[in-house]
C-alpha cells in the first residue's frame, strides 16, 4: 500500500480524509498527519478510525520520518510552494491543493525544483481535470473537430456565495488570507481548464469588481477579455453574487462549435464546409453553412467523485505510471493567466502575457498591507 501523509488539516483535508476512510481511494492509506493543532488532529484520527496514523506537529519531521511515500499539501495558499519544494527535494511525491502559489518568484522556484527532480512525481488538485466532459472537449479539440479556434466564451455565474460564506473565517475575502478573490479561489478551477484547452492568451484586459454587495476586500465579479496567438478572441465572465446563475462554455472554430452547459451537457456542431473557405466562395449575402449536431450527456457529476478521481489518478501515476491529470506546469500556466488578469485590472490597461512578476508582487503587497 502507498503511504500518504497530509499536511494541513482544515476543511478540504478532512474531506480527503473522509474519502480514504470510505474506501474511495484505492491502493493507499493515510499513514501520517501534520498540523500545529494537536487536539484537532487527535479528533480527526478518532473520528475516522486512523489508528495506525502517526501525528506530527512539525512538517519536516513528517517528511523525514520514513512513514510516507506521498504528501498532500492542504495548507493556506501562500505556503504551497515552500512546502512542496521541501518535499520534492526529499524525493517524496507531492500533490498540492490549488492554487499552486501566490507570489511569482516562489512559483518559479517550485517549477525549477520540479524540473530538477524528474523522478519525483508532482501534481495539483484541480479536480475538474477529472471531469470526463472536459476530457471529451480536449479530445475533440486535439482531433481538429472545430478547426482553427476563433472564439472562446465562458460565463460562470453559478458560484453563489452569500455574506455568511465569507463570515465563516476571518481570512476569507481578504488579500492577506487568500492572495485574491474568486480568481484565486473559486474560478481558478475554470481558468485551469481554459488554459489546458486553449493555451495561454497572448494578451488580455481584465476588470475586477471588488466587494459587490458583500463586505469583502477582494473581487467577486470579473470580466477578462483575451487575445490568443492565432488571433482568436476570448471572454471569461464570472460572478459569485448571482443566483441561481449559469455555466456555459463555447468554443467556436472554422469547422464548428462545441457548447458545454453546466459542465455536463456537451453539444458538437459540425459544419459541412470550413467557414474560412465558405466565406470566400458563398455568393448569397445571407448564406449559411449547413451543420450536423451531436449531444453528449455525462449525467450528474458530483464534486466528490472528481475529487476522489484526481487523488486516485495521482496514486495510479505512482503505482502504474499513468499520466498525471494536472501537472505543476499546468497550474503554473493557470497562475500566469490569473496574475496577468489581476495586474491588468489593477493598472487598468491591456497587458501582454506573461505579466511583469515584480509589478504584480508590488501591487499585491500593497493590497495585503492596506
Amino acid at each position: 500500500m502507498i503511504r500518504v501523509g497530509i499536511a494541513g488539516i482544515g476543511f478540504i483535508a478532512e474531506e480527503y480524509i473522509k474519502f480514504f476512510s470510505q474506501g474511495k481511494i484505492k491502493g493507499a492509506v493515510i499513514s501520517a498527519l501534520s498540523s500545529r493543532n494537536v487536539s484537532h488532529m487527535e479528533d480527526i484520527k478518532a473520528a475516522y478510525d486512523l489508528k495506525d496514523t502517526e501525528l506530527f506537529t512539525d512538517y519536516e519531521a513528517m517528511l523525514d520520518s520514513g512513514k510516507i511515500d506521498i504528501v498532500m499539501i492542504c495548507t493556506p495558499h501562500f505556503q504551497h510552494p515552500d512546502m512542496a519544494i521541501r518535499s520534492i527535494e526529499r524525493g517524496i511525491h507531492t500533490l498540492v491543493e490549488k492554487p499552486i502559489g501566490v507570489f511569482p518568484d516562489e512559483i518559479t522556484s517550485l517549477m525549477n525544483c520540479v524540473n530538477s527532480h524528474p523522478d519525483t512525481l508532482s501534481g495539483v488538485l484541480y479536480c475538474r481535470r477529472a471531469n470526463p466532459t472536459f476530457a471529451k472537449m480536449k479530445q475533440l479539440l486535439n482531433e481538429g473537430t472545430v478547426g482553427n479556434l476563433k472564439r472562446v466564451t465562458w460565463i460562470v455565474t453559478d458560484m453563489y456565495r452569500p455574506q455568511a460564506y465569507f463570515d465563516t473565517a476571518p481570512w476569507r475575502g481578504t488579500f492577506r488570507g487568500e492572495g485574491g478573490g474568486m480568481m484565486m479561489t473559486q474560478v481558478s478551477h475554470q481558468l485551469n481548464i481554459l488554459t489546458w484547452l486553449c493555451g495561454l492568451p497572448a494578451a488580455l484586459q481584465a476588470f475586477c469588481y471588488v466587494g459587490q454587495e458583500r463586505r469583502i476586500e477582494v473581487e467577486n465579479e470579473i470580466t477578462i477579455m483575451m487575445e490568443y496567438p492565432n488571433g482568436a478572441a476570448g471572454q471569461f465572465i464570472a460572478s459569485s453574487r448571482e443566483c441561481p446563475g449559469s455555466n456555459r462554455l463555447e468554443l467556436s472554430g472554422s469547422k464548428g462549435q462545441i457548447i458545454l452547459e453546466n459542465e455536463n451537457l456537451l453539444t458538437l456542431r459540425s459544419l459541412q464546409t470550413d467557414e474560412s473557405h465558405f466565406a470566400k466562395t458563398c455568393e448569397e449575402p445571407f448564406g449559411r453553412i449547413p451543420y450536423t449536431e451531436q449531444q453528449f450527456s455525462f449525467g450528474t457529476i458530483e464534486n466528490t467523485a472528481i475529487q476522489t478521481d484526481i487523488i486516485n489518478n495521482f496514486i495510479s501515476a505512482l503505482s502504474e505510471n499513468t499520466p498525471i491529470l494536472c501537472s505543476v506546469q499546468d497550474a503554473v500556466d493557470t497562475q500566469s493567466l490569473i496574475q496577468g488578469a489581476y495586474l491588468s485590472a489593477w493598472e487598468q490597461k491591456k497587458l501582454k502575457l506573461p505579466a511583469d512578476p515584480a509589478a504584480f508582487t508590488e501591487e499585491l503587497k500593497k493590497r495585503m498591507d492596506s
